[in-house]
């Protein structure tokens, strides 16, 4: 058992944390490679992996090359709120060779390391590169048709225990979080992981807590001096299974439908992501379009109106830029594979 030693500074700075990285990682280790992954990771593999890339086969190879689990370094440490999957693969290409090194030592040495890792090692930035592309390789084909569904999955867990803090205290949502989780009123979260023993003070830099849609059948724990510590962990069953399945039990999908379409109209979703491409004056905006003035005019006119953007003058002309809802619109919302 690993004790968790809050202090005051420590339940102040503790989060929920949704990661698209993780999400990806957990949804790629094989059953028989990893325990915590469960019949939902299962279910998405068996549909999609007829639909993976090539350039994924090295990202595969490293999140499977361990029973273990993956390197500290593939696990990214952000003070992002509104963490996106290219913030997390930004963070693995700037992972410095020594941290590679070290992380990669935790796996023993010599012919112990596993060949994935020790290639890795070798390789260096040019290795960081080619995970980090066939990750993302990996989710526009595979994870993206599903993840507006899996994030607000996710999202309705984060509100329920939200609310547990709010009706009952910041101790009664840890100990809801997992079996193999307990929480203890001398301010200890006591974490069962196998064989493992040991106490840890987190240090005033809080536990970053991150449901897992793939992750079902335990928690995992990452912590360490030098950044803040966090938690994996299973959500509540989802009322819907955010990834519809047919009577035989696998993954039904279909051609990944454009949701901020749906709501606002193909063309005012293109004028949303055109002004998310940075600040713009309507010119500009109407070039990134290719429309006229008056036509960028108006439908910025209405997407202010909505509140998901917002307009400011500079001398002579007027310039847009996305609001936090808008900011927030996008992110549930990514474009389908076929625009990206």
């Amino acid at each position: 058992m690993i004790a968790l030693r809050f202090g005051v500074a420590d339940l102040a700075r503790t989060r929920f944390v949704i990661s698209p990285f993780d999400h990806l990682m957990a949804g790629s280790a094989r059953l028989g490679v990893h325990q915590g992954s469960g019949s939902r990771s299962e279910r998405w593999w068996r549909d999609v992996r007829r639909h993976v890339p090539h350039r994924a086969v090295r990202f595969l190879e490293v999140v499977n090359a361990s029973p273990v689990g993956v390197p500290d370094f593939m696990v990214a440490d952000l003070d992002a709120v509104r963490r996106q999957l290219t913030d997390e693969l930004d963070a693995l290409l700037s992972v410095p060779q020594q941290a590679v090194e070290e992380g990669v030592a935790m796996f023993g040495s010599g012919p112990e390391v596993p060949a994935a890792l020790a290639r890795l090692r070798e390789d260096g930035s040019r290795g960081l590169r080619e995970v980090s592309d066939g990750a993302w390789a990996l989710f526009r084909a595979c994870l993206a048709p599903d993840w507006p569904d899996i994030r607000r999955a996710l999202e309705a867990d984060i509100a329920v225990r939200a609310r547990t803090a709010a009706r009952s205290g910041i101790g009664e949502m840890l100990d809801s979080l997992h079996p193999k989780a307990v929480w203890r009123d001398e301010g200890v979260l006591e974490c069962t992981l196998g064989d493992l023993e040991g106490s840890f003070e987190l240090g005033g830099r809080g536990l970053e807590l991150r449901p897992n849609y793939f992750v079902q059948r335990s928690i995992s724990l990452l912590a360490g001096p030098d950044r803040q510590s966090l938690l994996l962990h299973p959500i509540a069953a989802p009322a819907a299974a955010p990834i519809a399945t047919n009577a035989a039990g696998t993954s039904a999908r279909t051609p990944a439908a454009d949701g901020l379409a749906a709501v606002l109209g193909a063309a005012r979703a293109r004028v949303l992501r055109a002004v998310a491409g940075g600040d713009c004056s309507t010119t500009e905006l109407a070039q990134r379009l290719g429309v006229t003035p008056p036509s960028a005019s108006a439908h910025a006119a209405a997407l202010r109106t909505a509140g998901l953007i917002a307009t400011r003058r500079e001398g002579r002309q007027v310039r847009h830029t996305l609001t936090d809802v808008g900011h927030d619109l996008l992110r549930d919302n990514p474009p389908p594979p076929s625009e990206a």
